[in-house]
């Protein structure tokens, strides 16, 4: 179990850093809406969660990128399966 959390969390990152260079590049007004959120947090916590939000309402929908759409809707399944081996893992269920 600890392996799968691991890997997933491994994904999330490299995919994380994907869909942020494609907004940046190829979106950068959205980008710079978000407050130009980055990898390394440099520009603080607040522009994460907005990005974070943005994904999880969907918004990104509206930028008709297909394969920022799939970043984004693997970014949502990455966290969901997170939180889920997070709490096998922690209740011992498995």
């Amino acid at each position: 179990m600890m392996l799968a959390f691991l890997a997933v969390l491994m994904f999330s990152l490299v995919n994380g850093a994907w869909l942020l260079c494609r907004l940046q590049s190829r979106h950068h007004s959205a980008w710079a809406g978000l407050g130009q959120p980055s990898i390394t947090l440099k520009s603080g916590a607040a522009p994460r969660l907005a990005l974070v939000k943005y994904i999880w309402s969907l918004r990104f929908r509206e930028l008709d990128d297909l394969l920022l759409s799939i970043s984004c809707w693997m970014a949502i399944a990455a966290e969901f399966s997170l939180v889920v081996l997070f709490l096998l893992l922690v209740l011992g269920a498995v």
